[in-house]
């Protein structure tokens, strides 16, 4: 492994300060393939950046714990160990444990070629020899930018002299059931050949890397304005940044719900910016041409008999809201990778004109939730009554519920009968301009009753939800556990208030109707 040898004494020399050649990584490689300037934030401003929330950083930690547990399907491999502090240890510990010739694979082993380093998170020894390349990945499907992470590894394992014949990106597999005693590692993963893929990039990874390379040399930044490319393949961390001192139109023409790419191309190509400024002429669907005419009328356009819909409602009316989390790894018997578990949910009960009852049930132990949270809820609900919710999901978690409990089955789908979407009710018959295009729960509120939001709370979605309570599981601080657990059920009980709200103030809505 000469070649190695010397490939490490070269990264050693640009360590040390004996050239002046950037180096990259496969992430900035990446980064830098979606936009230069996010390379460069990347390398010489990264505090440019909004810090890591909770939410990011639980994808992180199961990035991780997908990591490990992929390692143990290759018996007797060596991890390199030495973190980014340390890249010359393990180039020199990747070198000798690959020249020893013992171990069938190696993970997190450290190769440089050209200024770019990678950790490739397996390699694997192959009978006939030499060897194959694997990329770990924490998602169920492989994507094309998983391509392009292995053909960059695949040019630089290779310019290091390593014998790279095969290489694959391994997924989790969503078909893959957990019996809830032992977890079937050849099952639970699957490998996607890319080899073939990959090599069809190796001819333009080296110019790529070589005019990245000259633009980190550059005195300053690229000059590169925000675009589509800001989103693909991932939300750029800078783009807040980069468009600080961009005007943001009033109502620009993404609030028209779902249009279609082609027509947003001729809005641009003709200069359109706001909603208001588009022809009358412009082909729109209903519902565009009523976001349209609310914007340039100031006001909101009631176009579906709102109040006959609610009618429908049977009392006592119980506003329900699930919390779910999705472990990457499944946990409980008959779940699959990412299936969502409920943990949290809120009820506000509603009987004629008393003051709505809350109830909730969280699950503070860390062992299956369901069977103790279907029970609190089938009490909750009881055998009366309309049950409100903000679009499909509480049914999915229902029928995910009624698979997974079988004993309780009948019951929980007989709760599916009496569930009632408000959702739709206002997508199809209520538009206000402060909905800026969206019809979520968090942007239909503050329109609808003004005062109620969430900003008051330290959790914002449900992703941080899902990630603040996998966080309290693992704490063995008790006054953090509980301080977790307090927030959980108050975000939870406000997503039912604001049911209760919302369905008020569609109520004391002028029976206005437009076409």
């Amino acid at each position: 492994m000469a070649v190695l040898e010397e490939a490490g004494s070269r990264w050693r020399m640009e360590c040390e300060g004996m050239t002046a050649r950037p180096s990259l990584s496969k992430t900035r490689f990446v980064a830098g393939m979606q936009c230069h300037l996010r390379l460069w934030y990347d390398t010489y401003a990264r505090e440019l950046a909004p810090p890591v929330d909770e939410a990011q950083q639980a994808i992180f930690d199961t990035g991780q714990e997908v990591g490990e547990l992929a390692c143990r399907r290759y018996p007797g491999g060596h991890l390199v160990a030495h973190d980014h502090r340390h890249i010359r240890e393990a180039l020199d510990e990747t070198r000798r444990v690959i020249e020893a010739g013992r171990v069938p694979a190696v993970f997190e082993a450290a190769f440089v070629h050209e200024g770019v380093l990678v950790r490739a998170d397996v390699i694997e020894r192959l009978t006939g020899g030499g060897w194959r390349m694997v990329e770990v990945k924490s998602t169920t499907r492989l994507k094309d930018v998983f391509v392009v992470d292995a053909a960059v590894q695949l040019w630089v394992l290779r310019g290091a002299g390593l014998d790279v014949r095969e290489a694959g990106v391994l997924t989790l597999d969503r078909s893959y059931v957990y019996d809830g005693e032992r977890l079937d590692l050849d099952k639970l993963f699957r490998l996607h050949p890319v080899y073939d893929a990959a090599t069809a990039l190796l001819d333009s990874i080296g110019a790529q890397v070589r005019a990245m390379q000259a633009m980190l040399e550059e005195p300053g930044a690229p000059d590169i304005q925000p675009g589509d490319h800001c989103f693909a393949p991932y939300p750029c961390p800078y783009h807040a940044h980069c468009t600080r001192d961009h005007e943001v139109p009033e109502h620009g023409f993404d609030e028209l719900p779902r249009l279609w790419p082609g027509r947003r191309t001729r809005l641009e190509a003709m200069g359109i910016r706001e909603v208001r400024d588009i022809p009358d002429n412009f082909p729109l669907n209903r519902l565009q041409r009523i976001v349209r005419q609310a914007v340039i009328d100031g006001r909101a356009q009631m176009h579906g008999d709102v109040l006959a819909e609610l009618a429908r409602r049977e009392n006592p009316v119980h506003h329900l809201d699930f919390e779910t989390f999705a472990p990457a790894i499944p946990r409980f018997a008959g779940t699959r990778p990412y299936d969502p578990i409920p943990f949290l949910f809120s009820v506000h009960t509603e009987r004629g004109c008393a003051p709505p009852v809350h109830r909730d049930y969280l699950h503070t132990r860390d062992d299956d939730p369901r069977p103790e949270l279907a029970d609190h809820l089938l009490e909750a609900v009881g055998s009366e009554g309309t049950i409100c919710t903000y679009s499909n999901y509480e049914r999915q978690v229902l029928r995910g519920l009624a698979a997974a409990l079988p004993d309780r089955a009948n019951v929980l789908r007989g709760l599916e009968a009496r569930l009632f979407d408000l959702l739709p009710i206002v997508r199809n018959g209520y538009y206000h301009p402060d909905f800026r295009g969206s019809f979520s729960i968090k942007s239909v509120l503050p329109a609808l009753v003004p005062g109620l939001g969430y900003g008051d709370l330290p959790i914002a979605d449900g992703q941080a939800a899902a990630a603040m309570y996998q966080k309290a599981l693992k704490s063995a601080a008790s006054r953090e556990r509980q301080r977790a657990f307090g927030n959980l059920r108050a975000y939870c009980e406000r997503d039912t208030l604001a049911l209760v709200e919302l369905s008020k103030g569609l109520a004391a809505l002028e029976p206005r109707r437009v076409t």
